[in-house]
């Protein structure tokens, strides 16, 4: 017979032991296996998801408050021989046609066939637009509305000027249209578009867009550009788009206007806006050396001791062209020229002192009146000064034709508007009364929006056509908000740098994976020892020990790669559990995306190399040590099941390893500042560690004698572990390791709060949290503000308001990495105040006691100092404190922001908070508040959010408890534990097995010893007992070890405030492991105890 008959042979009869050997195999292949195929499946969900966002699109210019015309798309396209569609984008929400239903936060999308084009599937609706509505699955589903429902659409409308300025109203800061649904558009109908990288599904409304520009009063207006390459092309670059963009742009795109005044001398650039950005304004004086930049402001009052004029305006000029006699040269800042119609109503001649009194901006519509003194400087005629086009278009002011009927946004007392008022009015319009020099001006009324309101030429030096060009090729036109991004590129980057649930998966599936190795170990081993007598045959007709082991490790091998072909086919259906469990029971770890099976072809090679490269090593080991014993003992189905020798050895071992490791965790307690969990966990594993050193002395010292004083049937007991020590070792420590890490785990989950009144807790003390379709502009805090809007009866209710500039969700619930986090601007003093929130940590060399002054911290020019809590900071970001992140204002200019803080978990996750000044500084178009923190005091929180929800609905406001928010922030950590307590606890049950295996082989080596005690008197059941309290013994204590480390690492949870560590739950585990060991023991006992006593006997 040759080696490979034999081989073929021994398979084949020893077929039971072999199917074990397989099967773990195939176990620990499929685990490995399984985690690649899930992390292949999550990235390529990812991927997919870019598609469902993006269709065909590459390349997006998103410039939320700011508006171009749409026709710029048909420019750009013929310029980049790709298609480009302008969409119109505005905030909004939505209700049914009973207003029984509302859904707020939704994006209105004004899109034309262009938009369509890009997607993979032109939705049949989108071929024949009208007025009408198409609604995204997920909308459709959360409104339950269906095709021909009518439904009323509430849009934000967009103003003039930003709402922030005190001079603009707010009466009409939305509007609303009832239309019927022409459609629903699913994922491969751009149902799913949206350019943040997030895999929320987005809440999507379509509307035409010629419909929505009519509506919101933005002809041919649009703030979106979709740009899509030609299939035969290679993708676009963002920098040859930017310099297309820059070919194509008109004055118009970039918010300006040029026009020839009536007296057809000149020509006067003006913004949309009413104030000119600081950039343009550059480079609109920089046109022509005649340039003039003018500066008119609205005043209160004009005072001459006890005489006044009511509510004028007042112009700043420069010194050139044809204001050269309106500011004469020489003439300085605290000077002023007034008209005689001022002089005369004032009494006021040269050389008198007049004060101007005038609002100046502040953050949030905050008005604060302030006052300047002037000289007086010369009296101008009123007919020759100025004209009344110098007067911007401020929003109800420069279309009204009566005074009385001024709506300015700004406080005015109609009482004090006397007729003399309303007749200069009616003849000059908004001819200014005085004028000062253009840097006084700037001083005084200077903004965030901008430092001019218009710059004029003569038209005989220069023509429009000169102005427009002059101005397009000085500026960047990023400067207006328009630069290209490459979205698809970002999206594809966010998706690959996500959290790898390859890695995630086979680390929580370690436990497991390493107990079916174990089993496969103890199974061959245990097939190894019934075919004692086979191998005593092979020594003694001739075959080497190293012969027999090659032919012994040549079965496994074979059994090894049978079980890795299996184990990765049965990889492919664990990774389909993996999925359905991650769409349903487990959908809080992804967010509720979706999630489909993908597997590549490296990760099967790398699982089956994996799997069998594992297997081989487990088996090589279980081979090592084998066939010491001569042919005749062999043959005699006898094994030497003495006690192992060098115990004093293996103890001395064990006792410098514990040593070791108690001076480990003492080390890691001692260089920790703070009771951080991470640390504490590590010191638990160091004790662990001791722990099972600990064990190995002592089956060291009853080895040597120790337990000898003891009584007969215990003495047996407690001997027989150190039999075969390593085998009592490795019982011990996969209990303690199991029960550590079920414990462990199981008392972090984390819990809701309570009380959502802690200050230094995730809710920061806030009850309730609000978040709206539109901009706020309104004070809630502010008394004449809550009845104007309603709501009265909320005397103690504190409501802390928050900027917001949308950017990439940075929460746990977003698998993908973000790229450009969403920013919330805030006063810091505001929740300093409060002590709102507890700090982790701060960046090194920064106070951590500073807390929310963090954000005051002078971090150097183009950087920002920057607060995240650690969820948003460690996982979502990948970040640390001290790093950078670059980000882009509205006007193009780069910056970076800087991570300075750190807060505990809180309700503020997923996104990074700035200080409120700064944020007006870089994203000056943000209208109003968006996100609320409200503290109830000691009014209901229902009722106060009901009344809140109800009062604000046209503002979309949705209100959420604080602790329902952290709630659903925990379940996505929660749902990771609970995996891996499930994957742990199949990994127990798999260790228990091999615990019975254990003590059956222990077992039938000594079933002569077994015999020999029968006969000399001791029963079955006393025998039973024997060996299940020898090994019940290992099991308890192995048990016990892992309890203690675990009481270690939870320590910090133990003694945190609120704690609710689930005792109960975790008490069932450990007896539930418990129950399992000992029932395996018995059953491995009754096995051994079984068979004819007289052939153990014999051979015994």
């Amino acid at each position: 017979m040759n080696l490979l008959r034999l081989v073929k042979s021994s398979l084949f009869f020893y077929r039971r032991t072999n199917a074990g050997i397989l099967a773990s195999v195939a176990a620990a292949t499929a685990i490995l296996s399984g985690a690649l195929f899930l992390g292949d499946s999550v990235r390529y969900s990812l991927k997919r998801l870019v598609t469902v966002r993006l269709g065909n699109v590459e390349l997006a210019l998103a410039g939320q408050n700011r508006f171009f015309r749409a026709g710029l798309a048909d420019n750009l396209a013929g310029q980049l021989n790709a298609k480009v569609a302008p969409v119109l984008h505005l905030r909004g929400l939505i209700t049914n046609s009973d207003g029984t239903r509302r859904v707020n936060r939704i994006n209105v999308l004004g899109v034309d066939r262009r938009f369509y084009s890009l997607a993979e599937t032109t939705p049949a609706f989108g071929r024949n637009l009208q007025d009408s509505v198409s609604l995204n699955e997920p909308l459709a589903q959360r409104l339950k509305a269906g095709v021909g429902d009518e439904i009323v659409l509430r849009i934000g409308k967009p103003g003039l000027m930003p709402r922030d300025v005190p001079l603009t109203p707010v009466s009409d800061l939305s509007v609303a249209f009832r239309l019927k649904v022409k459609g629903i558009a699913d994922k491969s109908q751009f149902g799913g578009f949206s350019l943040a990288a997030d895999n929320a599904a987005p809440l999507n409304a379509f509307v035409p867009l010629r419909w929505l520009q009519g509506k919101s009063q933005q002809q041919d207006g649009a703030n979106v550009l979709l740009v899509s390459p030609p299939a035969d092309r290679d993708s676009l670059t963002a920098e040859g788009a930017n310099e297309a963009l820059k070919r194509c742009c008109k004055i118009s795109d970039v918010g300006l206007e040029v026009r020839r005044l009536d007296d057809q001398k000149t020509i006067e650039i003006t913004s949309r806006r009413v104030f000119i950005d600081d950039l343009l304004s550059r480079s609109a004086l920089d046109v022509s050396d005649d340039a003039v930049g003018i500066l008119t402001y609205f005043v209160n009052e004009i005072r001459l001791n006890d005489n006044t004029t009511p509510y004028s305006f007042v112009t700043a000029v420069g010194q050139a062209g044809d204001f050269s006699n309106i500011i004469p040269a020489g003439m300085s800042d605290d000077e002023i020229m007034i008209n005689q119609w001022l002089a005369d109503d004032i009494k006021a001649k040269a050389g008198d002192e007049i004060s101007l009194s005038y609002f100046v901006l502040s953050p949030g519509r905050r008005l604060r009146e302030k006052a300047s003194t002037f000289r007086v400087l010369d009296v101008l005629k009123t007919d020759e000064a100025g004209d009344g086009e110098l007067m911007p278009d401020f929003p109800g002011l420069a279309d009204k034709t009566n005074c009385r009927d001024w709506e300015p946004g700004i406080p005015i007392d109609v009482k004090k508007i006397r007729p003399k008022d309303e007749a200069y009015w009616m003849k000059y319009r908004g001819r200014p009364k005085a004028f000062v020099t253009l840097s006084a001006g700037q001083r005084m009324w200077s903004n965030r929006f901008g430092n001019l309101t218009g710059v004029r030429y003569e038209s005989g030096k220069v023509s429009e056509e000169d102005v427009s060009e002059g101005i397009l090729k000085t500026i960047d036109v990023s400067s207006a908000g328009l630069y290209f991004q490459p979205v698809r590129a970002q999206g594809i980057k966010a998706g690959q740098e996500a959290t790898d649930f390859g890695q995630l998966f086979l680390g929580l599936s370690m436990f497991l994976i390493a107990s079916a190795l174990i089993l496969m170990g103890l199974v061959f081993i245990f097939g190894v020892e019934r075919r004692s007598g086979q191998v005593g045959m092979l020594l003694a007709v001739g075959f080497s020990p190293k012969l027999i082991r090659l032919l012994l490790l040549c079965e496994g091998g074979i059994l090894a790669v049978l079980g890795t072909v299996v184990g990765v086919a049965a990889g492919v259906m664990y990774t389909g559990a993996m999925i359905y469990g991650l769409r349903t029971v487990w959908q809080g770890a992804v967010g509720g995306s979706a999630i489909y099976f993908q597997a590549e072809q490296s990760s099967f090679f790398a699982g089956a190399g994996g799997g069998l490269l594992v297997s081989f090593i487990a088996i090589w080991l279980s081979l090592r040590k084998q066939f010491h014993q001569p042919a005749r003992v062999l043959l005699g189905r006898v094994q030497e099941a003495g006690f192992e020798r060098s115990s004093t050895r293996k103890s001395k071992t064990g006792l410098w390893v514990a040593i070791a490791a108690v001076i480990g965790a003492a080390v890691i307690i001692a260089i920790t500042p703070e009771e951080k969990s991470g640390a504490f966990f590590g010191a638990a594993a160091c004790l662990l560690i001791a722990e099972i050193g600990i064990a190995s002395v002592l089956l060291g010292a009853i080895g040597g004698g120790w337990g000898r004083t003891m009584t007969s049937i215990g003495r047996l007991a407690v001997q027989n572990c150190t039999r075969r020590s390593r085998r009592s070792l490795a019982i011990v420590g996969l209990l303690a390791a199991g029960s550590f890490l079920v414990i462990g785990v199981g008392a972090n989950r984390k819990h809701t709060v309570t009380d959502s009144h802690i200050k230094d807790s995730g809710t920061g003390g806030f009850t309730l949290l609000g978040e709206s379709s539109i901009g706020i502009l309104q004070d809630l805090n502010s008394d004449a503000e809550r009845r104007s809007l309603g709501l009265e009866g909320l005397e103690g209710v504190d409501i802390v308001r928050l900027r917001v500039r949308d950017g990439d969700d940075a929460s746990c619930l977003n698998l993908n990495r973000a790229q450009r986090p969403r920013l919330f601007g805030l006063d810091p003093a505001r929740l300093k105040r409060q002590g709102a929130f507890g700090f982790m940590a701060a960046a090194e060399g920064l106070a951590l006691d500073a807390g929310w002054d963090l954000l005051n911290n002078d971090t150097g020019a183009g950087v920002v100092p920057a607060i995240g809590d650690y969820a948003t900071i460690i996982w979502a970001l990948g970040k640390r404190l001290g790093d950078e992140i670059d980000y882009t204002d509205e006007k193009g200019r780069n910056f970076r922001l800087r991570l300075v803080g750190m807060l505990k978990n809180s309700v503020l996750q997923g996104s990074l908070v700035i200080n409120e000044d700064e944020f007006v500084r870089r994203f000056p178009s943000e209208e109003g508040y968006r996100f609320f923190l409200i503290d109830t005091a000691a009014k209901d929180p229902a009722w106060v959010g009901e009344k809140l929800s109800d009062r604000l609905r046209d503002f979309g406001l949705d209100i959420t408890h604080t602790v329902q928010r952290l709630a659903r922030f925990n379940a996505v950590e929660n749902t990771y534990l609970s995996i891996f307590e499930l994957l742990g606890g199949l990994g127990l049950v798999l260790g228990s097995v091999g615990i019975g295996l254990v003590v059956l082989l222990n077992a039938l080596e000594r079933r002569g010893e077994m015999a020999m005690l029968r006969a000399v008197g001791f029963g079955k059941k006393k025998l039973k007992q024997m060996v299940v309290c020898e090994y019940g013994s290992l099991m308890l204590f192995g048990l016990v070890c892992g309890i203690i480390a675990a009481g270690v690492a939870i320590s910090p949870v133990l003694r945190s405030p609120g704690a609710q560590v689930p005792y109960f739950s975790l008490a069932v585990t450990i007896v539930a492991i418990a129950a399992s060991g000992l029932l395996w023991i018995w059953l491995a006992a009754t096995v051994s105890l079984s068979g004819r006593v007289i052939d153990a006997l014999r051979n015994e």
